[in-house]
């Protein structure tokens, strides 16, 4: 009986090293695999009874029944990967959102000889050229050469900026399609994952899989996931369940009711839209929906500051042949800004005097020229601010603002300090500059003076139809919330910031892409070192686990020499 048991431990002992050489040579075939997880085999001793010793026997001095090695663990932290994932989301956000404002900003090709900037100047300059020369046909050809391609160029950035934003939802579509085939995916998984360990058997190699797909998941979306008793994954994006135990919900795209032209992703299950707090879909839906329209919104503001600056001039003047009231340029923004097609078929009819019958007069080519310098547009103008000219609410609209001593561009925010007291502060750049404190302001051509004690900081001129009584009114023009006003600038000075804010944009995005790759790369180096496949202890684990399927094999022989000469060596003596 004792050397039968004998030889069963020897048995289970080979079996065990067997499986310690088949885990070691199953973690060297993955070493490059991704997502491969190293694993171990855990031996336990075997005690009698099954899992214990007995006092009995441990009294009697009795060996165990020899090692268990029937779990194969897999190496993983799942802390660390949930780390991994939320730095994931964050570069796939990041890199998302910087490579449209990358595109955007080649556009422009500025500072270059062919940019945009490059071009105003040419337009200015030539401007310059027919002041000087009113009745030369040359620089009024110029002239026309030179508005046609610099209107050109602006409608050319505007429709590229558009395609751009265009092109966006066909990987807002695309990126839908991925999040639905890695849910179903997952959804299978969660399925083969269940019905193996059910019947007692570890998954280790479809959990990998699984856990991959959760890191390619996490870089398309921000998601939550939660592990179940029975071994499925519940994914959340945003409020909704994307999957579910063995069952993946579905997400559509499909237009948007607000802007046909754009795609938007619901939930199939209710029609929710899909709510993005990061991931490439978060990076690309902001590109698409506030980065790139502010721009082409900013380059509208750009286009039609050039068009009613100089149109207001031109209007006013008359040509070589008295030709009068003719607007320069034409267009509604940077999309159909043009040089009026009249003036391009007969420059003499450009308008340069102030008088008719005056060929030499150059004044009113002056005063256009001298749009260069004059700050005549509003700097930078987000939708949430308020624009010179806009009406604020029925029948008072903004006029401009005058700011005492030199002229600065930046933000110029009104709010109501303290809350509900009737008296307006001034803020430029956050910081507070003065006040105003007067009871009424009268119509039309109503003024607000913000002092600073008996100093005038800042004129707002306000066209009124009525008469508001107290600075609380005035505040509830721009209710609700504060609003900011842009103090006007040069149309050179007004691109130049458009250009440098969108450079700072985009130096920003690829900063924190850049950051959270770092953060990438070193937690993955982590998540190696916790789960990564080391050749070196693998070959070591190998010849041990050799070793010992030798030994064991050695106890076996040893049994067996035994059993012989119990058997066939010993016998009665009569």
């Amino acid at each position: 009986m004792a050397l039968s048991i004998g030889l069963d431990t020897a048995v289970k002992a080979l079996r065990a090293h067997q499986l310690a050489v088949d885990v070691a040579a199953h973690n060297i075939a993955n070493a490059q695999t991704p997502g491969f997880s190293r694993q171990r085999v855990l031996l336990r001793p075997i005690g009698l009874e099954g899992s214990a010793w007995s006092s009995r026997d441990s009294l009697l001095g009795r060996a165990g029944f020899g090692v268990d090695a029937r779990d194969v663990h897999r190496i993983r932290d799942a802390f660390m990967d949930y780390q991994a994932r939320q730095a994931l989301s964050a570069r796939g956000q990041h890199s998302a959102f910087s490579t449209p404002l990358r595109n955007a900003e080649a556009v422009f090709n500025d500072p270059s000889d062919d940019g945009l900037s490059a071009l105003l100047a040419r337009f200015w300059a030539a401007w310059h050229d027919v002041a000087n020369e009113p009745e030369s046909s040359a620089a009024r050809t110029a002239l026309v050469h030179a508005a046609q391609t610099f209107t050109l160029r602006v409608q050319a950035a505007h429709a590229e900026i558009d395609l751009q934003r265009r092109n966006l939802n066909q990987q807002v579509t695309a990126l839908g399609d991925e999040i639905n085939a890695y849910a179903r995916e997952i959804a299978g998984l969660n399925l083969q994952i269940k019905q193996v360990e059910l019947n007692g058997e570890r998954a280790n190699d479809l959990r990998d899989r699984r856990d991959l797909l959760l890191d390619k998941l996490s870089e398309v979306a921000s998601i939550q996931y939660s592990e179940s008793q029975t071994g499925e994954v519940s994914v959340y994006l945003g409020s909704h369940e994307l999957v579910f135990g063995t069952t993946a919900r579905t997400i559509v795209a499909g237009p948007d009711p607000a802007d046909p032209t754009m795609t938007k992703l619901t939930w199939q299950v209710d029609g929710f839209d899909v709510v993005a707090n990061g991931g490439k879909l978060k990076g690309v839906l902001d590109a698409r929906d506030q980065a790139l329209p502010d721009l082409m919104r900013k380059l509208d503001a750009f286009a039609m500051g050039i068009i009613n600056g100089v149109n207001t001039i031109h209007r006013q003047g008359y040509g070589l042949d008295n030709t009068t009231g003719l607007d320069f340029l034409q267009g509604t923004g940077a999309a159909d800004i043009q040089l009026n097609p009249v003036l391009a078929a007969n420059p003499h009819q450009i308008a340069t005097a102030a008088n008719p019958n005056a060929p030499g007069d150059a004044s009113i080519a002056l005063r256009i020229a001298g749009l260069e310098l004059q700050p005549n547009m509003a700097a930078g103008i987000p939708s949430a601010n308020l624009v010179t000219g806009e009406t604020l609410s029925a029948g008072v609209t903004l006029t401009g603002l005058s700011v005492a001593g030199s002229l600065q561009s930046g933000n110029y925010t009104i709010v109501e300090n303290p809350p509900a007291s009737g008296t307006l502060e001034l803020q430029y750049n956050g910081n507070p500059i003065g006040t105003y404190t007067a009871a009424a302001i009268s119509s039309p051509g109503g003024t607000i003076t913000f002092m600073n004690g008996s100093n005038v900081v800042a004129t707002l001129h306000v066209a009124v139809t009525g008469t508001y009584s107290a600075a609380q009114q005035v505040a509830d023009l721009t209710a609700p919330g504060n609003d900011t006003i842009r103090v006007d600038v040069a149309p050179g000075s007004f691109y130049a910031n458009l250009v440098a804010v969108l450079g700072a944009d985009v130096n920003r995005a690829l900063g924190m892409e850049q950051s959270a790759g770092l953060l990438v790369d070193h937690l993955d180096t982590m998540r190696q070192a916790t789960h990564g496949v080391n050749i070196d202890e693998e070959v070591t684990n190998l010849q041990a686990a050799q070793h010992a399927y030798n030994a064991a094999a050695r106890v076996i022989t040893v049994i067996d020499d035994m059993l012989d000469t119990l058997i066939n060596r010993t016998g009665v003596t009569r």
